[in-house]
């Protein structure tokens, strides 16, 4: 062999060499598209996760429909507090006699088919619940009666404290910032909390008073703290409430369901905590009683009942477990054809609408099977901005976590998660496009260990939920 034809050879055996030991230390073909971090070292906040993942009941609802089937899927839920009687209908609801009004407490109508304070308390109970009532703060005259609403939260409170209910939730009235309830001035409001919540700690004192149960964010929030400070009654006040929409959608707009609305809810949240740090009120805690992704105007269904308000919720819940102290989705029961309802209470039995999974996937996630017991709130890194992915990760009671991955962009991505500790067992399941037109539940995903890294697909338009143990 010539030493021209062996030099080649001998390049050719070498570069043959170098490439076997190139493929040895290559990345592995499944390389995730991103990474995220779970940081076991970081804890942000320990929270009881029942109180983000309460429910809003309504008086409206048969008692006919409270029954084992209803049950579950509220238990499925996860919530450890109920709302009730409702929402605008709680500043016009006597619930001695179970009696509704408009706006005017002039004519009252007979409420009795729905369901009144002795059966919500029944059903809560077999849920382990506790009540959140929204009281009516304005004084009545039904049959030539005076009701005084002070002496009717007195009553209520007695009644809750003699079922078992000690420390129980009080919200005074509802959106009165706005034009659709009977309205009052910030100051007029306050007045009134002051003497509710004064009739009601006087009977319980551990009671939890919330207000002012504002339509949004709005100036009410430091007027009403301001005005309480005045009174000399900031001391009454345990929570700071009000509801959050993601935007009005109208056939007079082109507003639909906005995505990147949780964040700015985030920013609101951090706001009124930071309002609170600055009168020294920083005890307080932060309930955000009704949300949901939009207020539909009449006649228009843009983004109803699409992905879009199940990423919405799902994140919304996430953002919720950083920054709040409690949250309730608007509304549990209600017909199934209102796009913020999650059960509907017109079907024989009531059945899930195609906003309960993305809301129970998030909360059975973030929250351990008894929603009572507290979880820690950990730390996430992720390569991708919040726009495209959010997640959210928690440290339960008994060592296991929950990690959620919502995907608001329109490309899949497979997810590296990186964990505190080797994990021992990873379940993985989905509400995407088909599984929330379907409304059939999670569909089971499948996932790869390697060390300490988890890698899960998170397909478009989606929410993924780990239980990592």
């Amino acid at each position: 062999m010539s030493i021209r034809r062996a030099l080649p050879l001998a390049l050719l055996a070498g570069a043959l060499i170098l490439a076997g030991c190139q493929a040895t230390e290559a990345p592995p073909v499944d390389q995730p598209d991103t990474l995220v971090t779970v940081d076991g070292n970081s804890v942000l906040r320990t929270i009881t996760p029942g109180l983000i993942f309460g429910a809003n009941l309504g008086a409206w609802v048969s008692e006919t429909k409270l029954g084992t089937t209803t049950r579950n899927l509220l238990q499925a839920l996860r919530p450890s507090v109920a709302r009730f009687p409702g929402g605008n209908i709680s500043n016009n609801f006597c619930w001695v006699r179970q009696m509704v009004s408009d706006n005017d407490h002039l004519v009252w109508d007979d409420w009795s088919w729905g369901t009144d304070v002795g059966e919500f308390i029944a059903f809560i109970k077999t849920v382990d619940g506790v009540p959140m009532f929204s009281l009516n703060p304005f004084d009545h005259t039904i049959d030539g009666d005076l009701h005084s609403a002070a002496d009717e939260a007195a009553d209520l409170a007695g009644l809750f404290v003699a079922e078992g209910f000690p420390g129980a939730y009080y919200e005074v009235g509802n959106e009165n910032d706005g034009s659709w309830n009977p309205m009052l001035t910030v100051n007029e409001y306050a007045d009134r909390f002051a003497l509710l919540a004064r009739a009601v700690k006087t009977i319980d004192p551990s009671a939890q008073l919330m207000g002012p149960v504002g339509s949004g964010v709005s100036s009410w929030i430091p007027d009403f703290l301001d005005r309480l400070a005045l009174l000399g009654a900031t001391g009454l006040l345990d929570w700071v409430s009000f509801h959050r929409y993601g935007g009005w959608i109208s056939n007079s707009n082109s507003n639909g369901v906005n995505l990147n609305d949780p964040q700015d809810y985030a920013d609101d949240l951090a706001a009124i905590r930071a309002s609170l740090a600055n009168r020294g009120l920083g005890r307080i805690k932060i309930a955000v009683t009704e949300i949901n992704a939009a207020i539909w105007d009449t006649g228009c269904t843009r983004d109803q009942f699409t992905i879009k308000q199940g990423l919405w919720l799902a994140d919304a819940l996430g953002v919720s477990l950083l920054g709040a102290d409690a949250t309730n989705v608007w509304i549990h029961l209600h017909p199934g054809t209102d796009p913020h309802t999650l059960i509907d209470s017109e079907a024989t039995p009531p059945a899930i609408t195609k906003n309960y999974w993305p809301v129970a996937l998030p909360a059975q996630t973030l929250s351990s099977a008894d929603p009572a017991a507290p979880v820690e709130v950990l730390g996430v890194t992720r390569d991708l901005n919040e726009s495209v992915m959010t997640v959210y990760a928690v440290r339960k009671a008994d060592g296991s976590l929950g990690v959620l991955l919502i995907n608001k962009s329109s490309r899949d991505y497979d997810v590296g998660v990186n964990l505190p500790a080797i994990p021992q067992s990873v379940t993985a399941r989905r509400i995407g496009p088909a599984e929330y037109a379907a409304s059939s539940g999670p569909a089971t995903v499948a996932t790869t260990k390697s060390s300490r890294r988890v890698t899960v697909p998170v397909p478009a338009t989606s929410i993924v939920g780990l239980e990592i143990r």
